[in-house]
């Protein structure tokens, strides 16, 4: 079964963020990082579950996952139905606490 992707505007955001930081160090870079996250978000689309969960409060209403990308970057996403929902592309230096409460 293949889930419908469907990127949050805070996880597009987020994206958009990094990319535009990058890109005043390096153009290539910062398409590289966009298209690798890209990438990985879509490929979500086949087995999501086959990353690692994220702690949640167990008030979240559906389990987070969590991807990493080349050790800097980290997608936070859930599966609701036959939805991949993909809440956060985030530094993975920062720290991570009660980012999606």
């Amino acid at each position: 079964m293949d889930y419908k992707v469907e990127w949050s505007p805070k996880a597009v955001s987020d994206l958009a963020e990094r990319v535009s930081f990058l890109a005043k160090a390096s153009k290539e870079a910062a398409r590289e990082l966009s298209d690798s996250v890209i990438s990985m978000g879509e490929s979500l689309s086949s087995f999501p579950e086959r990353f690692q969960e994220f702690p949640m409060p167990s008030s979240f209403p559906v389990t987070i996952r969590k991807c990493v990308i080349n050790h800097r970057y980290i997608i936070l996403y859930g599966v609701k139905g036959e939805s991949v929902i993909i809440y956060r592309v985030l530094d993975a230096r920062r720290n991570l606490g009660g980012l999606l409460s």
